[in-house]
């Protein structure tokens, strides 16, 4: 947890505004599906509007975002481990980060191919989402970790998001 004798503060890690920033990544993947919407809602009204949404989230829900955080992971590790609370140089960092990568370029990717490419993007999306989430509340209530980067919006995101992506495939 980042405190005064956190890493974040006793070895010249980012100031708190800059960890703010980066937890505000995650709705770079939200706006842009917002705005696809509009813009899908703009052209074509609401026909057609159920299968765009799966798309939509796909590419920005799915796949922006998750290449977004993943990227973290590898390129700035130390201010991620910072803002979730974990300790610095963790390995398993690197791993994250390309688990991230991979469901993000599947997202990106998912748009262009069949039903059933899709259906995989989901369940690899929803798998490691939901699974950050329940490793979100272990860490919560074990290592009593209350960091933004824990139990703030990533936390409802891992959760809700899935559940968003899993509801649009069924109804389509």
């Amino acid at each position: 947890m980042t405190t005064k004798d956190s890493p974040a503060t006793t070895t010249g890690g980012p100031p708190p505004w800059v960890l703010r920033l980066l937890s505000m990544t995650t709705y770079v993947g939200i706006v842009g599906f917002v705005v696809a919407e509009i813009v899908q809602i703009a052209q074509y009204g609401t026909e057609g509007l159920l299968a765009a949404s799966l798309l939509n989230a796909l590419a920005w829900i799915v796949g922006v975002n998750a290449i977004i955080t993943g990227s973290g992971h590898l390129v700035m590790p130390d201010p991620i481990a910072d803002s979730i609370g974990w300790p610095r140089g963790s390995p398993f960092q690197w791993e994250v980060g390309l688990a991230g990568l991979l469901i993000g370029v599947l997202g990106v990717l998912a748009p262009g191919f069949d039903r059933g490419f899709q259906l995989a993007t989901v369940i690899a999306f929803s798998i490691f989402f939901l699974g950050a989430a329940v490793g979100h509340v272990v860490q919560r209530f074990r290592a009593k970790n209350t960091e933004p980067g824990n139990t703030g919006f990533i936390f409802w995101f891992d959760i809700v998001a899935p559940l968003v992506v899993i509801a649009l495939y069924v109804a389509t």
